[in-house]
C-alpha cells in the first residue's frame, strides 16, 4: 500500500533550509498509520533491538535522569497505556525503513523534498517514530545528522538554539562525533535569550541546522512524530573535518576551527578522519549504551518499576 500524502513547502522554506529553523505543513495527521491500533501494532511487531524506551525528569538541563527501561513482556496496548499515564518516551527506529506501509511515507518524502528543492541528494535517509508521554521532555542536545521533525499527533514545545560558542563550543561537538558521550551538552540558562520557540501543533514539520542544539517538551498529550535523520554529502564531509579537528586537538594540542576552514580543508580533513577510523583512533560505534535502569509498569502511576540499583543511587 503507498500511502501518499502532501506537503506545504514554499520557495523560501527550501531558501532557508539547512540554513535556518525552517516549518511547514504536511498531511500525515490523517493518516490511519498513527492510529492507536496502528501504534499498538508497530510497538509489538518492531524489532526491540530497534526500539528504546526512556523516561526523564523534566527540565533543559537534567541529562542525568534521562535513561532507558525494559518493556519487558507487556502488549502494546499496555505500553500505549504506559506511555499516556507515565513520562516515557519510544523511539522505534528506522519504521520508516523496516515495515513496507511506512517505507511508502520515507520514498514520498523523498520524493517531494527532492522535487522542492533539486539539491536535495540525501546518501543515507532514516525514518523512525517518536511515541511520547503528555508530560515527557528531551534535554539540551543535538543531532550527529541533519534532522527534520514531522509532527503527527499531540502538543510540543521546541526551543532551537544558533550554533555557536556561547551555546556550544566545536569542542563538545567533536566530542559527541568522538563518541566520548551521548547527544546531551552542558546547557548554560544564559543562552535562552537565543532560542526560537515553536509550538508544534499536528500537521506542522520542522528542521534546522546541522549540529543545532534543541529541546523539547510535550505539552499535556501524547505525541506522536515521524523524525527523519539524514546525511548529505556535505553533512559528511563536515562531520569527518570536526572529527579530524577533534583528533588533532587531543594529540597534538593544536585549536583548529571549522567554521575558519574553507571547503578544500574540510574535504582533505574528512579523507584523513576514513584514515583515522581504519587506524582505530576513531571509534566507530557509540560508546553510550547503558543497561536498562527500570521496567515499564503499566500499573504503577509513572509508569516505572525502578531497578533496586538506581533507586539506591538516586537515594
Amino acid at each position: 500500500m503507498s500511502e501518499q500524502f502532501t506537503i506545504d513547502f514554499t520557495e523560501e522554506t527550501g531558501t532557508s533550509f539547512k540554513q535556518k529553523p525552517v516549518v511547514w505543513q504536511h498531511s500525515l495527521a490523517t493518516s490511519s498509520l498513527f492510529s492507536d491500533e496502528a501504534l499498538i501494532w508497530l510497538i509489538e511487531n518492531h524489532p526491540r533491538d530497534h526500539a528504546d524506551f526512556c523516561t526523564m525528569d523534566r527540565g533543559a538541563s537534567d541529562r542525568a535522569s534521562w535513561r532507558g527501561g525494559d518493556p519487558g513482556s507487556h502488549s502494546g496496548a499496555e505500553l500505549l497505556k504506559a506511555v499516556r499515564q507515565g513520562r516515557l518516551w519510544i523511539n522505534l527506529r528506522k519504521t520508516c525503513n523496516i515495515h513496507p506501509q511506512y517505507q511508502a511515507i520515507l520514498h514520498d518524502m523523498t520524493t517531494q523534498l527532492r522535487d522542492k528543492m533539486p539539491g536535495f541528494k540525501p546518501t543515507s535517509m532514516m525514518g523512525g517514530l517518536l511515541i511520547s508521554s503528555p508530560t515527557a521532555a528531551v534535554p539540551y542536545h543535538i543531532d550527529r545528522s541533519d534532522v527534520m521533525l514531522w509532527h503527527i499527533r499531540g502538543h510540543k514545545r521546541l526551543w532551537v538554539y544558533p550554533l555557536n560558542e556561547e551555546t556550544l563550543p566545536e569542542r563538545e561537538v567533536e566530542e559527541i562525533l568522538l563518541h566520548e558521550h551521548n547527544d546531551d551538552v552542558p546547557y548554560n540558562p544564559a543562552v535562552e535569550n537565543q532560542a526560537m520557540v515553536l509550538d508544534l501543533e499536528p500537521g506542522m514539520a520542522v528542521s534546522w541546522p546541522l549540529h543545532g542544539p534543541h529541546r523539547v517538551e510535550n505539552l499535556g498529550d501524547l505525541n506522536v512524530s515521524i523524525t527523519v535523520e539524514w546525511s548529505g554529502m556535505p553533512t559528511v564531509i563536515q562531520n569527518g573535518a570536526h572529527i579530524t579537528n577533534g583528533i588533532l586537538r587531543r594529540k597534538l594540542g593544536m585549536n583548529p576551527q571549522v567554521e575558519n576552514q574553507g571547503a578544500i580543508s574540510r574535504f582533505v580533513r574528512f579523507a584523513a578522519s576514513r584514515v583515522l577510523r581504519k587506524m582505530k583512533l576513531v571509534d566507530a560505534k557509540a560508546a553510550c549504551k547503558q543497561g536498562y535502569e527500570f521496567e515499564v509498569d503499566p500499573d504503577q502511576k509513572n509508569a516505572v518499576t525502578e531497578y533496586e540499583a538506581h533507586s539506591e543511587r538516586a537515594a
